[in-house]
């Protein structure tokens, strides 16, 4: 019997008007706009084609400094359940903090519920790093290779479910400069990975 889920990576919730969200294109931090409300859309798409369960990943991570900071999976999770994804269809791990922690995290949850299948959502921008992380580890790099875990970009799954309202949004984001300083990062970080000179924890 098949088992299978769709994970959302956490990003770096901010807090409007005493309310934590995720980030739309136009915020971000230091490294760049992070767009990570668009993995939740996504996500939302996914779970309305195919009906699937959802996991929600990320702990309080950069936040953990702040006093009364939410995990990132509790936010992602209340988004989803505000766009009409019934709770019990939303799991969260509330524990890992960066994205290798994270997959790391993930790993372990499809080791031991042996799902067969995970489609993992993230922005486009991120997809080689993440790539790139899985290839670090054997066990994940194994599960990568089988196809039991499958990247997909939130901005690709935007669009093909409704090119109108998304395709000019995500075009214009990525001209954005501060979307390009987050792109160089994300490619300096793959290198890094590759050279061994990345920090992981």
């Amino acid at each position: 019997m098949k088992k299978e889920i769709v994970a959302v990576l956490g990003g770096c919730p901010i807090k409007d008007n005493n309310r934590w969200r995720t980030t739309n294109f136009n915020e971000g931090d230091e490294a760049g706009v992070l767009g990570d409300r668009l993995r939740v859309e996504a996500a939302f798409v996914w779970y309305q084609k195919y009906k699937v369960k959802i996991l929600a990943i990320g702990g309080r991570g950069q936040l953990k400094n702040i006093p009364g900071s939410p995990a990132v999976a509790a936010v992602i999770k209340k988004e989803l359940v505000d766009l009409g994804v019934p709770a019990n269809f939303i799991k969260e791990e509330k524990k890992s903090g960066r994205t290798y922690s994270q997959l790391q995290a993930l790993k372990k949850i499809i080791e031991r519920c042996q799902l067969t299948k995970v489609t993992v959502i993230s922005n486009r921008y991120h997809l080689p790093r993440i790539k790139a992380m899985l290839r670090q580890d054997n066990g994940l790099k194994s599960m990568l290779n089988k196809k039991k875990i499958n990247l997909q970009s939130a901005e690709q799954i935007l669009i093909a479910a409704d090119k109108k309202k998304w395709k000019k949004i995500i075009d214009h984001a990525y001209l954005s400069d501060k979307m390009k300083l987050r792109i160089a990062l994300e490619r300096q970080g793959v290198r890094q990975i590759k050279a061994g000179t990345y920090n992981l924890k």
